[in-house]
């Protein structure tokens, strides 16, 4: 046992040099920004959320009966509330398990890159979870660190049951899945391109409907609670959420050429055509907060089609450039970070998600050109694209995109290793040729 830990030690000591440093910025940063501070916006919404699941059993979010978020956050405060009640001792014992989070995250992340490459190289890329607003990040009571957390298991043990088909990292897939998808349903459609990286490895198909049929049984299974309380409380099926009209609202005053509001008719071209009932509500006639909060996400979607719509009549140009470029370089390039951290202003994260965007493009390259890890490369840029341009359909935010960067550096650090072994093959067969001419 001893010999063990002296080995892994020598094989990871890179990795426990990063987790001191992680630790230091973690905790100096709780006692630079307050063990109270939050951003007044979601964040509180979340505690309060929790709290209320936890004394009433209630599922709420900006105060009202809702299902405008999965419950997972919601689930996981009212646990907290159950071990130290709702005050202050609350919200140091989350602030403590957002750190722990963080500190896990960089530990999977280097596990997942020394899969493709060397200690030093997995700890380099680790330093990328170290820049302020990731530090920043991960002092708010908000989805992004979790999320993240779970999106680099999922990651890491589907890398490993591509390697060896292993049933035990297929079971860890499926609870990852299920538990990423009761906090942020945009991982929703991760098993598919999962399945076809599975197919291009060869993996026998009859076995792939299999566990396709367990993965879809369980997931219904843990579903089945969330949507039976949807359809009793709206009387409507809601399998996941019905907070998407907003950011699709949004998401139609980002870039340029989009139309104008005073330009349209929303009277004429949405409000007229809504049920009467709909209209009750949304003139506050009835009395049920939940439902009124409901159609007004509603009615944010039927606004955000008639705008889509209007936009693509009168300037498709300007429409496709900004869903296409405009919205993915939001997501490709951003940084969210609303207050400084150690003084720390948003440029220099900027400059980092600049450094990383460029070893990213450079990285995959050599992958591609290598081609010996290049169905692991497609399944991550698959699940990092897919979920780019869901946001780039409603709305691209900073707040979205920073879960994501993880997998740029887990690519980074799959094409540097690749880089450093072709510097050290060409070293050693100029050493060699220098070596056979000096004899001669």
């Amino acid at each position: 046992m001893k010999n063990k830990v002296k080995k892994y030690i020598k094989n990871n000591y890179s990795l426990l040099i990063v987790l001191i440093i992680a630790l230091a910025l973690y905790v100096s940063s709780i006692l630079y920004l307050g063990y109270d501070y939050n951003i007044n916006s979601d964040d509180l919404s979340y505690i309060n959320s929790g709290i209320r699941f936890f004394e009433e059993g209630q599922i709420t979010m900006h105060g009202v009966i809702s299902a405008q978020i999965m419950p997972g956050l919601t689930f996981l405060i009212a646990g907290f509330c159950l071990m130290f009640g709702t005050g202050i001792a609350l919200i140091i014992a989350l602030k403590l398990f957002w750190l722990l989070m963080g500190i896990i995250s960089i530990i999977i992340l280097y596990k997942i890159i020394r899969m493709y490459a060397n200690q030093w190289i997995a700890s380099f890329c680790c330093l990328f979870l170290l820049a302020p607003d990731f530090l920043w990040m991960n002092n708010l009571i908000l989805t992004e660190t979790p999320f993240m957390l779970i999106l680099l298991l999922l990651t890491y043990h589907s890398l490993k049951f591509l390697k060896d088909y292993k049933n035990k990292d297929f079971y860890f897939i499926v609870i990852y899945y299920i538990i990423g998808v009761y906090i942020r349903p945009t991982i929703g459609l991760y098993p598919i391109f999962l399945a076809i990286a599975l197919l291009l490895k060869k993996y026998p198909f009859k076995e792939l409907i299999k566990k396709g049929i367990i993965g879809g049984m369980a997931l219904l299974i843990c579903l089945a609670p969330w949507i039976y309380r949807n359809y009793k409380v709206f009387d409507k099926f809601i399998p996941l959420t019905y907070g998407m009209g907003n950011p699709l609202l949004l998401g139609t005053y980002q870039g340029y050429g989009y139309p104008s509001d005073e330009e349209l008719d929303y009277d004429k071209n949405v409000y007229d055509k809504l049920p009467a009932k709909v209209k009750d509500y949304l003139s506050g006639n009835m009395p049920k907060d939940q439902f009124t909060k409901y159609y007004l996400l509603e009615y944010d979607g039927l606004k955000a089609k008639y705008r889509m719509k209007e936009w693509w009549k009168e300037d498709k140009i300007s429409m496709l450039k900004s869903y296409l470029i405009e919205k993915p370089k939001i997501m490709l390039h951003s940084s969210f970070y609303w207050d400084e951290l150690f003084g720390i202003n948003i440029d220099f994260n900027l400059l980092l998600r600049k450094i990383d965007l460029i070893l990213f493009a450079i990285s995959s390259i050599v992958i591609i050109i290598n081609r010996k890890k290049i169905i692991d490369w497609l399944l991550l840029i698959a699940v990092y694209g897919y979920q780019i341009l869901l946001y780039c359909y409603s709305f691209a935010y900073s707040r979205y995109a920073i879960t994501l960067f993880p997998i740029r550096f887990i690519i980074i650090g799959m094409g540097l290793y690749i880089i450093y072994q072709k510097i050290k093959e060409w070293k050693g067969h100029k050493n060699e040729s220098t070596n056979n001419n000096s004899c001669l």
